[in-house]
């Protein structure tokens, strides 16, 4: 009897000691740092260990060191900022109501110079010491030479792009308000234009894809779109007038990001307790519940995914067999996720503040 009462102890203490074991979390939330205001936008410089906050309300953009966990400067030059680019030497600010760019040196965050631009500059990607940048009042693709202090080169587009992008020398712009929503027809007869901003050969894609937000590269010269308003995702290739479909399904829009995840494309909603997973080896669709309204999807090393639901408020992570693993609680109304080293940061509007995640491998 004694024999098997000890074994039973044994066993439970083994039992008990694989479930702590097991229960050790990957994601680990470290800190919070207060950011008052309303945070709207956030961006990293991992040299400095700084992110970038665009505060709404303020209409600055303050800085945050990391290290010290607080706010330590603020950009003020601008008259309502929207988005921030880092070159070598420069933090620049786009000023959408000032009609400019603001340049601050990157490494001790003085002011330098303005640049004036066309109206409503906001999204912007530096490629060596060129700055490109669409404008929203005026429908530009402007490019700046950052070293020269000057706009060389513009592109006239026929709609207004919030966000593009730039692969294989080519600039891929969505033009979001294609689909009209109450209407249900095409308000521009283009979805995506394409550049070429070598030979300058520009080309657009018709108006299949449902207000577009999403682009990414999925093969040399080749491209999975996925629209705000989509049921599927479409594809583009180098040298194609045309679009294809990836794939479609019933229901499931409201598409805010989309990423790929090794050999397979993770795609979110806001609206659909649901992540979409496309492999794109085997072609095929499937699902798995989510939380509701996720707004951003990021990935770790092509190991683990995460999803920030803003309705919700909280944090899930995925595997890379796409199992929910983690789920994390935020602060309230998560805007934007970002992974950066082994750190996740979460920002949330309504706390006004950055939720900080280790991330320990070793975990589980």
């Amino acid at each position: 009897m004694m024999i098997k009462k000890i074994c039973s102890l044994l066993i439970a203490f083994f039992i008990l000691s694989g479930s702590l074991l097991f229960s050790e979390q990957i994601f680990q939330h470290i800190t919070d740092i207060n950011i008052e205001g309303k945070p709207v936008h956030m961006f990293s410089d991992d040299i400095f260990n700084r992110i970038f906050v665009v505060d709404y309300e303020n209409e600055v953009v303050k800085v945050v060191d990391i290290q010290k966990q607080q706010v330590v400067k603020t950009l003020d030059k601008s008259s309502y900022p929207v988005y921030c680019s880092l070159s070598a030497d420069y933090v620049i600010v786009s000023d959408f109501w000032g009609y400019k760019l603001d340049f601050y040196h990157r490494d001790n965050l003085d002011f330098s110079h303005s640049i004036q631009t066309r109206r409503g500059p906001g999204y912007s990607i530096v490629q060596g010491d060129l700055l490109y940048f669409v404008t929203q009042r005026e429908y530009y693709l402007q490019v700046l030479d950052i070293e020269r202090k000057g706009i060389y080169q513009e592109f006239d587009l026929t709609g207004r792009v919030p966000k593009f992008y730039m692969f294989d020398g080519l600039a891929i712009l969505p033009y979001y308000d294609n689909y009209h929503t109450w209407s249900r027809d095409f308000e521009l007869e283009n979805s995506i234009g394409i550049i070429n901003v070598s030979s300058i050969f520009r080309w657009n894609i018709e108006g299949h894809v449902k207000k577009p937000l999403n682009v990414v590269r999925i093969g040399e010269g080749k491209y999975a779109i996925s629209g705000y308003l989509d049921n599927g995702v479409h594809t583009i290739s180098w040298g194609k007038m045309g679009i294809e479909v990836l794939t479609e399904w019933e229901g499931h829009s409201h598409i805010m990001d989309m990423i790929r995840f090794g050999d397979t494309l993770i795609i979110p909603s806001m609206s659909e307790e649901q992540v979409y997973i496309y492999d794109l080896v085997l072609k095929s669709l499937s699902v798995r519940e989510c939380a509701k309204g996720v707004l951003d999807v990021e990935n770790y090393k092509d190991e683990y995914y995460v999803l920030c639901s803003n309705f919700d408020e909280k944090l899930q992570v995925f595997d890379e067999y796409n199992q929910l693993i983690e789920e994390h609680k935020t602060g309230a109304y998560p805007i934007k996720c970002m992974i950066e080293n082994n750190r996740c940061y979460i920002l949330c509007m309504d706390s006004a503040e950055i939720n900080i995640f280790e991330i320990n491998e070793e975990g589980l």
